[in-house]
C-alpha cells in the first residue's frame, strides 16, 4: 500500500469514525433520556394511583395512574432503553478512541491502518443494526464538518422527527450544497 492509498484510508476511516460517533453519542443521549423520562412519568403514575386509592378520589385516576405504570413497565422492559443506552455509549466511546488515534497520526503506517480497520470492523459488527435516517444525519454532519461538498440528503421533517423510532422514509435524494 503506497503513502497516497494508506493517507486516503486514514481519510476514509476518520470520516466514518466522526459519523459514528456522532450517531451513538445521539442515540446514547435520546436512550437514557427517554428511559428517564419514562421512569418519572412512571414514579407519577403510581403516586397518583396510590393517591387515588386511599384517598377519596375517583376511580378514574387510579385505573390510568395503575395503567400507566403498567404500559411503562412493560416498554422500559421490552425495549430495554437503559441497556441500549448504555451500549451506544460503549460504541460512543470506542469511535471517539479510533478517531481521536487517527487524527493524532500524521503519516499512518500500513499497521495502523489495518489496526484501524480491524477495530472499525470489530466496532460494526458488535452494532449491527442501525437507523438509517439518524446514520444520513450523522453523516451530513461530518460532511459539513470536513468541509465535504455534495453529501447533504434530504431528510424531511416527519422523519426528522421521528429520528430515533424508525426510518420511515424510502429515499434519501442528495441535495445541493
Amino acid at each position: 500500500m503506497t503513502e497516497e492509498e494508506r493517507l486516503d484510508r486514514q481519510y476514509e476511516l476518520r470520516y466514518r469514525a466522526d459519523y459514528s460517533a456522532r450517531y451513538h453519542r445521539r442515540r446514547a443521549t435520546f436512550l437514557t433520556n427517554l428511559d428517564t423520562i419514562l421512569t418519572l412519568v412512571t414514579l407519577a403514575a403510581g403516586a397518583s394511583a396510590f393517591g387515588a386509592l386511599v384517598a377519596t378520589s375517583p376511580t378514574w385516576i387510579s385505573k390510568i395512574g395503575a395503567a400507566l405504570v403498567a404500559l411503562i413497565s412493560l416498554a422500559q422492559v421490552v425495549l430495554k432503553l437503559a441497556p441500549q443506552g448504555a451500549a451506544h455509549a460503549q460504541w460512543l466511546k470506542r469511535w471517539q478512541s479510533l478517531q481521536s488515534e487517527i487524527v493524532l497520526t500524521s503519516l499512518p503506517t500500513l499497521e495502523q491502518v489495518e489496526r484501524w480497520t480491524r477495530e472499525k470492523d470489530a466496532i460494526e459488527t458488535e452494532c449491527v443494526g442501525e437507523l438509517r435516517a439518524l446514520t444520513f444525519d450523522c453523516e451530513d454532519a461530518t460532511a459539513r464538518a470536513m468541509g465535504i461538498a455534495g453529501r447533504q440528503h434530504k431528510i424531511h421533517w416527519a422523519q426528522r422527527i421521528l429520528i430515533h423510532f424508525g426510518t420511515f422514509q424510502q429515499s434519501f435524494p442528495l441535495v445541493a450544497d
